[in-house]
C-alpha cells in the first residue's frame, strides 16, 4: 500500500521553502527519523526527517524547487500512514534530529544536520569521530581534525553555500547576453530574504549616515592587560568593549534604542537594550542578538560572542536568536580592509553602528604628530526619529567611553 508524505508545517508562519538537496531516491529503504531532504526557507535551513520506516516508491520534488506546506514530497511502500502534522520541524538553521539506536547499546553520534551534511560531503563516518561538544556532540571543528584519508573529493573541508552546491551538482545552462556567454543561478531563500529586507529598509526608512574615529590606543593596551577573575589567562578583543560602550551610550541616548511606529504615529522606547551582532555565514548575513547587553560585564559579553561564533561555524542558529534586537553592530573591519561604510538599518531598529578596520595612523596630539591606534566608526540612523545633532552627541558618548576604557568595567 502506497503512503504519502507531504511538507509539514515549518512553524513561525512559514508556508513555503526551497529544496536544497534530495537525500533519498526511489527504491531506497529509509528508517524513521532518517533525513529525507533539506529545505531552506527565508528564516532557516532544515532537514526533513522521515516519520516512519519504509521503501521509497516515489520522489516528487527536485533540487531548487519551491514547495508549499502540504505539497507531496515522497511516497512509500510499507510503514504506517505519514501525515504532515505527524512531523515536527523546528525552524532553525540547523535542527537536531533524534535518531533510533543503530543496534542494541549503540547510539548514533549527536550532531546537527549541518555537521552531518558536511560529514557526508567529506566522506566521514560520524561514528568514528570523537565529539568535543556538549554530551559528545560532533562539531564542524571535530570534522576538520579528521585525517584527510577519510575526507571526500573536495579536500577542502569547507561547507559551500547552497548556491555553490547547486551549481556543483548540476551543470548551469549557458546562454548569451549582448556581449557574451552567461550563466544564471537562482537566489537562495536566505539571500532573497536578505535582499527583501534591505530594499524594505532603504525604501521605507530615511537613512542618514555619519562617520568619525575613536582613538583606541589606550583601550588596546587596557584590553591586553585586562583579566577576568574566573579565567585569568583569557584574551579579550576590542569588540566586547565596543558593545559595552554602545550599551552604555544607548542608556544615555534612548532615542537610538527606539522604533518608529508609522501606523500609530508613535515612538516606541524599548526599556531593554538588546544588541544584534552582524555575523557572516554560509547562508549570508545573520545578526544574532545579545539580550540585555547593558546588564552584561565585559567577560559575559565575550562569552556571548564566543557562543555566537561557534553557532555561526556550525550554522546552528535558532530563529529566535536573531529576533528582538533594538540596535545592531556590524563588525565590518573584521572581514578585511573596510574603513568607513554606509550601513543599512535593520527595521524596526532606529540605528546601526559599523566598525571599520583598526589601524595605526599618524595623529596630531597637542601639536605633535604621533602614531595612534584608530578605530573608524560609521552610524546610520532613522531621520524620522532624531536629527544630526543628537546623533553627534550619541557618537561622541561612544567615542568618549572607548577612549577612557576604565569606565567600561566599573
Amino acid at each position: 500500500m502506497s503512503r504519502e508524505f507531504r511538507l509539514p508545517d515549518l512553524g513561525e508562519g512559514v508556508m513555503e521553502g526551497q529544496i536544497l538537496r534530495v537525500l533519498i531516491g526511489e527504491g531506497d529503504r529509509v528508517t524513521e527519523d532518517q533525513p529525507l531532504l533539506e529545505v531552506e526557507t527565508d528564516k532557516a535551513s532544515v532537514e526533513i526527517p522521515s516519520p516512519h520506516t519504509g521503501i521509497v516508491s516515489g520522489v516528487h520534488i527536485i533540487e531548487q524547487q519551491i514547495v508549499n506546506v502540504g505539497d507531496l514530497l515522497v511516497t512509500f511502500d510499507g510503514g504506517s500512514e505519514a501525515k504532515a502534522s505527524d512531523v515536527e520541524v523546528k525552524p532553525t538553521v540547523a535542527t537536531t534530529i533524534a535518531t533510533k539506536p543503530m543496534s542494541p547499546g549503540k547510539q548514533t553520534k549527536p550532531a546537527s544536520p549541518a555537521v552531518r551534511k558536511l560529514a557526508r560531503e567529506l566522506g566521514i563516518d560520524l561514528q568514528t569521530v570523537n565529539g568535543s561538544g556538549p554530551g559528545g556532540r560532533v562539531t564542524r571543528a571535530d570534522l576538520h581534525r579528521v585525517p584527510s584519508a577519510q575526507g571526500g573529493s573536495s579536500g577542502t573541508g569547507e561547507l559551500r553555500s547552497p548556491v555553490e552546491r547547486a551549481s556543483a551538482s548540476s551543470a548551469a545552462p549557458v546562454s548569451d547576453d549582448t556581449w557574451g556567454p552567461i550563466t544564471r543561478e537562482p537566489l537562495t531563500r536566505a539571500r532573497k530574504a536578505i535582499a527583501d529586507a534591505m530594499v524594505r529598509s532603504v525604501s521605507t526608512t530615511p537613512h542618514a549616515t555619519d562617520t568619525d574615529d575613536a582613538d583606541v590606543t589606550d583601550l588596546d593596551k587596557f584590553r591586553r592587560g585586562y583579566r577576568s577573575d574566573d579565567k585569568p589567562d583569557r584574551k579579550f578583543s576590542i569588540l566586547p568593549f565596543v558593545i559595552r560602550a554602545t550599551a552604555m551610550a544607548l542608556q544615555k541616548h534612548p532615542i537610538f534604542n527606539a522604533s518608529y511606529d508609522a501606523a500609530n504615529e508613535q515612538i516606541i522606547y524599548h526599556r531593554y537594550i538588546s544588541i544584534a551582532i552582524g555575523v557572516q555565514t554560509d547562508r549570508g548575513l545573520i545578526a544574532p542578538v545579545l539580550r540585555n547587553a547593558d546588564q552584561l560585564t565585559i567577560p559575559q559579553i565575550a562569552d556571548e560572542l564566543a557562543a555566537v561564533a561557534e553557532r555561526a561555524r556550525t550554522t546552528s542558529f535558532e530563529v529566535n536568536d536573531t529576533r528582538g534586537g533594538t540596535f545592531t553592530i556590524s563588525n565590518a573591519g573584521a572581514v578585511g580592509g573596510s574603513r568607513y561604510s554606509i550601513p543599512i538599518i535593520n527595521p524596526p531598529q532606529a540605528a546601526i553602528l559599523a566598525l571599520g578596520r583598526t589601524r595605526w595612523q599618524p595623529w596630531v596630539i597637542e601639536g605633535k604628530v604621533v602614531p595612534r591606534f584608530i578605530l573608524p566608526l560609521s552610524i546610520s540612523f532613522d531621520h524620522r526619529l532624531t536629527d544630526g545633532a543628537d546623533e553627534i552627541r550619541f557618537m561622541q558618548t561612544i567615542i568618549g567611553l572607548l577612549e577612557n576604557p576604565a569606565g567600561l568595567v566599573l
